[in-house]
């Protein structure tokens, strides 16, 4: 199998079976052959590979190295390197790098994507230094490794000096810091590097959460928060919404505005809809009993006016507590004319009875709530669960054919 191969198939594999990996490293763009470097690297923007040397290599240990430089790209490495020694940088990186491909070593073998460190790699061997990896960050590991960088340079010039109490972890003992390959390349921007990985992984996020895909589930819960931690821990609840609305119009086609692009070819394919609304009506249910906050209140309605506005949507705005205290017809010009009524005890099945009863059309219902009803006996579709920060799902999970997003 040539290296192209093994590129497409790791790709394939990835979307497939573990599309968090997956649609990041389609976003990265296409992997570059490189004479400059000596095995693979990255700049956080682009993975680059030597072909004449990962020729010679197994599938497995090439998937190795191809997903080493994508850890590298998602905990960006190459932009947390700036203003730190290139070679203990690296060193650090490996080692934190190794460690996740090792703890998902079984994930991925069970998604048919065999990996093989190769026997350089900088790997912890001991349970200590396992544990170490778990709690240090980047940084963290990389004062410790420069700390032990010194302490070699002092006795290689005759300086006996003590260990530091620092001794007892093997991580970066007896290593030739002048012999270290590295393969992070310091980005040309930074700021701009780092913006868009940011922008890559919570686009993942939002669309493995959107399909309902289980692979987040599966990720180290450790992994999964080192990631947060750069990210940001929250991604807001109107990307989740502006994914969906998106994906809708996309699909949004019609043979009465036909695409006759393909005319040529015997093919006349459907166009996209000329209606000056495209999508259907939005549903906006708010919770306004009493244990809604005025700042979620009022954060969520600006969102509903962002998305009404950029998606040129109509839709109600429906106030409930125990009962549906008042409808609003909105569009992009009148949303802020809302005013939330309620303040009592919450019954979810009183705005779905609504919803059902007057044969509402709608794209979607976006349900501001903090959880805390009876478990809801009114089934509708197209439910999105945006839950206050001290939510309960316990009443939720399970309705059918709805997703839980975190304000």
């Amino acid at each position: 199998m040539t290296i192209e191969e093994s590129i497409s198939k790791l790709k394939i594999n990835l979307i497939r079976r573990r599309p968090f990996y997956g649609v990041i490293l389609m976003k990265l763009g296409e992997l570059k052959e490189s004479d400059t470097t000596d095995i693979a690297s990255t700049d956080g923007d682009t993975i680059f590979y030597n072909k004449e040397y990962m020729d010679k290599l197994s599938e497995s240990e090439r998937n190795f190295y191809l997903l080493h430089q994508l850890y590298h790209c998602i905990f960006m490495h190459p932009t947390r390197m700036i203003n730190k020694d290139s070679k203990v940088a690296n060193i650090a990186a490996d080692y934190l790098v190794n460690y996740y491909i090792d703890m998902e070593k079984e994930a991925f073998r069970r998604n048919q994507i065999i990996i093989t460190p190769p026997k350089d790699a900088l790997m912890a061997e001991s349970r200590e230094d396992k544990a170490l990896l778990e709690k240090l960050s980047f940084e963290q590991l990389y004062e410790m490794l420069y700390k032990n960088m010194k302490q070699q340079t002092s006795k290689d010039i005759g300086d006996n000096s003590q260990n530091n109490g620092e001794g007892k972890s093997g991580l970066g003992q007896n290593i030739n810091y002048q012999n270290i390959k590295e393969d992070l390349i310091r980005p040309k921007n930074v700021q701009k590097t780092s913006s868009n990985m940011r922008r890559i992984i919570q686009e993942s996020i939002i669309t493995n959460k959107m399909q309902g895909n289980k692979s987040m589930g599966d990720m180290p819960g450790n992994l999964l928060r080192r990631i947060e931690d750069l990210i940001g821990t929250r991604l807001p609840w109107h990307k989740y919404l502006r994914r969906y609305l998106t994906n809708i119009e996309s699909d949004d086609l019609s043979f009465d505005t036909p695409d006759k692009n393909h005319i040529y070819r015997e093919l006349i394919l459907p166009g996209v809809y000329e209606d000056e609304n495209r999508l259907e009506d939005i549903l906006f249910v708010i919770d306004t009993s009493g244990s809604i906050s005025d700042s979620d209140l009022n954060n969520f309605m600006t969102q509903a006016y962002n998305i009404c506005n950029d998606f040129n949507a109509t839709g109600k705005v429906i106030f409930f507590d125990s009962i549906v205290q008042d409808v609003f017809d909105i569009d992009k010009d009148n949303l802020k004319k809302a005013r939330p009524a309620g303040g009592e005890g919450t019954n979810v099945d009183s705005a779905f009875s609504y919803i059902k009863d007057k044969k509402l059309k709608y794209t979607c219902a976006v349900v501001l709530t903090d959880g805390y009803f009876p478990r809801p006996n009114v089934l509708i579709r197209n439910v999105i669960w945006c839950l206050t920060e001290d939510a309960t799902t316990r009443n939720i999970e399970g309705y059918k054919g709805s997703k839980i997003i975190k304000m």
